[in-house]
């Protein structure tokens, strides 16, 4: 808050009044509304939309209190509607969704370069609200141009900084981040507080780096008040409160909006209340018809290209990030046979959805693999192999960056009580692994230019682009091989000491 004695003394004549801030974060291009999976009856009811999150703004729009309505990075990827051209613009319909809802500013997440960075500058200039991020730097330049926006809400002046996480190059392929640069967020957001406290009542980070970042920069911040957040898609019931700031976050995919009403008093929040708002598409009674119209088109769109059927599941597909799943043991098998390699694996995080068993279309395999992500062989010796499946196993240990899911390739480990891997055995195609042998691998390109290090734990020397999209050699797949049946069949096995007594 503000400190200088000169403000100390302004403070009696500052405002109060009582704002709502909307929010949403990581909506991935959720236009449409999805089943609520983790209700326990059948048929599920139907959640999000554009549609049933527009029904709750505009209701709180008619409670009469002046309201800002924010979102928190990632909109794009996530359904096909980001693949679809609208005027010049990938994932341009989304926005023009958004654009009717009435942001008035949000952040660009990682996702939002999943289309390249030209496409970026399209959507960004589509925008009829405020893109703002006070860190992210093409050369010497902001992106947006815009680091942050004061508002006039009420009586208040509502200052609001965008911020996208420090992360970026971990989370988004290299090929559309030439010439990025990322500033250390808490240090950017310090700056740009700096520069509006003075000129503000009420101070929000809209930023795009996970909860517990969050939490962690609102520790170090002085001058900031609230914090909204994305990237981590965490369901916050009720806000945090760290060093006087309130972090919340709203879940994803539209499912929930996120209303926090605050009431400020001479430059502090001296009440507030929250609730995370359920977008239950049977609540909504009057739907705005103009957004109605336009979700329909892109429905009928998507459904005449992707609807078809391709061939039916036997089981469920269920994917694990810290372990072998049957869903990532099918798509690398698929990535193995496609590319003629040794082995082939698929990092976790780039499989996005579960899927019931039963029919499967198009529209079910561009929802799992999202990403424009391209098959691509590499070669690498046994040795580097061998580091590759103890790479593997720590990640499973620690969880983080998530598993490669593999095929060709199988392993055993043991995590011994103090924590520490130990690979017991190696095969590729059940021949123990020969350290001098070049093997020749196969994942996509978002793992091998510039992730590698990462998931492999060195860099590919030798590698060959195919030119084939993985969803479209998955789709060519299961239309040769209608019947779909994958099961988890032990290609990693773990003894874990800490479990035994």
């Amino acid at each position: 808050m503000k400190r200088t004695l000169l403000l100390l003394f302004l403070a009696g004549f500052a405002h109060t009044q009582t704002i709502t801030i909307l929010h949403t974060n990581d909506m991935h291009c959720q236009f449409a509304p999805s089943p609520a999976t983790w209700v326990q009856k059948e048929p599920k009811p139907m959640i999000g939309g554009l549609v049933a999150l527009e029904s709750l703004v505009r209701a709180e729009r008619g409670k009469g209190v002046p309201t800002l309505l924010l979102d928190a990075g990632d909109i794009m990827t996530g359904t096909p509607i980001a693949k679809i051209n609208s005027n010049g613009i990938l994932g341009g319909g989304f926005m023009d969704m958004m654009n009717m809802l009435g942001y008035r500013a949000m952040t660009i997440g990682n996702h939002e370069f999943d289309e390249g960075q030209d496409n970026l500058g399209k959507l960004i200039a589509a925008a009829r609200f405020d893109v703002l991020s006070a860190n992210l730097y093409q050369q010497d330049h902001l992106i947006t141009g815009k680091p942050y926006a004061i508002y006039k809400i009420g009586k208040l002046r509502v200052g609001v900084i965008g911020l996208t996480l420090e992360r970026l190059f971990d989370e988004t392929a290299k090929k559309n981040l030439e010439g990025i640069r990322v500033e250390e967020p808490t240090a950017a957001a310090q700056k740009a507080i700096d520069e509006i406290d003075a000129r503000t009542d009420l101070v929000i980070v809209l930023s795009h780096q996970g909860v517990d970042e969050d939490l962690d920069m609102a520790s170090h911040l002085h001058g900031a008040d609230i914090i909204v957040g994305g990237h981590s898609h965490s369901r916050l019931n009720k806000p945090i409160r760290r060093n006087g700031v309130l972090v919340v976050q709203a879940d994803s995919k539209t499912r929930y909006l996120g209303r926090l009403t605050v009431t400020v008093s001479a430059d502090t929040v001296s009440n507030y209340s929250y609730e995370l708002l359920p977008a239950w598409v049977d609540d909504v009674k009057k739907p705005n018809k103009k957004l109605q119209k336009l979700v329909q088109e892109y429905q009928d769109r998507i459904q005449k290209e992707y609807g078809q059927p391709i061939g039916t599941l036997l089981v469920d597909w269920q994917r694990n990030h810290a372990a072998e799943s049957n869903i990532g043991n099918y798509l690398a098998d698929v990535i193995r046979s496609a590319c003629a390699a040794d082995f082939a694996c698929l990092n976790s995080g780039g499989i996005r959805k579960d899927v019931h068993k039963g029919i499967l279309s198009k529209l079910d395999i561009v929802e799992i693999l999202p990403f424009t992500n391209y098959l691509t062989r590499f070669q690498v010796t046994g040795a580097q192999l061998l580091t590759l499946i103890e790479s593997n196993a720590k990640s499973a240990l620690r969880q983080e960056p998530g598993i490669l899911q593999i095929s060709g390739l199988s392993y055993s480990y043991r995590i011994d009580k103090g924590g520490a891997i130990q690979v017991l055995s190696s095969a590729v195609n059940g021949q123990p692994i020969d350290p001098a042998r070049t093997y020749t691998g196969a994942t996509v390109d978002f793992v091998v230019y510039g992730q590698a290090e990462k998931y492999f734990g060195f860099a590919v020397d030798q590698s060959e682009a195919t030119g084939v999209l993985l969803s479209d050699a998955v789709i060519d797949y299961i239309l040769a091989h209608p019947q779909v049946e994958s099961r988890i069949d032990g290609r990693i096995t773990v003894i874990d000491e800490r479990r035994k007594p």
